[in-house]
């Protein structure tokens, strides 16, 4: 079974309402739910216009859990747009299962589709408003931020981004070929997402020349320019890695409140000049991203 949701919360993340669509087009699930540790959410309410008076004489989710338990019991497949923050939600709030269910991001099928063309960066796709409009889909009476028109403009966009799936394997919209037009898009937005990632972990290491045997080195993501001070430049396949490890070798070469100069013997520039990366992977990368933060942090 392949389920389309969208949920809405108020503003300590209690599930205030829920929508669920089939592949069919049919929504086979829509409550409001009474939050219970809450009486108001300005917040929220500004974003989805659900105010307590509306929910007052709801049930709360809790009350509503093991009948919205058993429509996820029967999914394969749960499809959204930014959909694991909704997931994410709707597993502290009791809903169990979830973390052995497929989830289908329809961000990253307009990425994939959609964004390279346009020179997207993965990391900031538009909202569900802007996607649908620019695949000339359009919100009904409710607008945004109600969970069913949320999830029928999200359905349509998920049949509008599938079809544009090489070969057209959704074309005829049974799950059998749901299931291989989603391996199709998982394999090639494995590959495009790798060489993403690639790219973005690709840069420069820039070595200038100061006073005194001070050098200025600094990590960037564009080669550098040519002038009297530059006395070398490194290319690596992982930025952050090269940050990492350089900081780690010349920690104690490292001037004392500056963060970028070092006091570099002959040896300690030849050993820098010829250091060399590659890149590994999107965790790895990750891994180095943070530890050049707490590297930035206790120096």
């Amino acid at each position: 079974m392949i389920l389309f949701i969208d949920a809405e919360f108020v503003d300590n993340q209690e599930v205030i309402e829920l929508s669920v669509w089939n592949h069919e087009g049919r929504e086979v699930y829509h409550n409001f739910f009474r939050p219970t540790e809450i009486d108001e959410w300005p917040v929220s309410e500004g974003v989805h216009h659900i105010s307590p008076r509306d929910v007052e004489g709801c049930k709360t989710f809790g009350e509503c859990r093991k009948e919205i338990q058993a429509i996820f019991d029967r999914a394969e497949y749960i499809v959204g747009f930014a959909t694991s923050g909704d997931v994410a939600h709707l597993a502290k709030s009791g809903i169990k299962g979830l973390d052995r269910k497929q989830v289908i991001d329809i961000k990253n099928l307009f990425w994939l589709y959609v964004g390279i063309e346009r020179d997207y960066d993965f990391y900031a796709i538009p909202g569900l408003s802007r996607v649908s409009e620019m695949l000339g889909i359009s919100f009904g009476e409710k607008g945004a931020h109600s969970a069913s028109e949320d999830t029928l403009v999200t359905l349509k966009c998920f049949n509008e981004l599938a079809s544009m799936i090489p070969g057209n394997p959704y074309s005829e919209k049974t799950e059998e070929n749901f299931v291989k037009a989603m391996a199709q898009f998982r394999d090639e937005f494995a590959i495009a997402k790798d060489a993403y990632e690639r790219r973005k972990a690709h840069g420069w290491i820039h070595i200038y020349k100061g006073e005194g045997g001070v050098y200025k080195v600094l990590f960037k993501r564009k080669e550098p320019e040519e002038t009297k001070q530059l006395v070398g430049k490194v290319e690596v396949g992982d930025l952050s890695k090269a940050e990492s490890e350089i900081l780690g070798v010349f920690q104690r070469r490292m001037i004392q409140g500056h963060r970028t100069l070092f006091r570099l013997t002959k040896n300690d520039l030849k050993k820098l000049l010829a250091y060399q990366n590659e890149y590994g992977d999107e965790e790895e990368h990750s891994l180095n991203k943070k530890l050049v933060q707490l590297q930035k942090m206790f120096r």
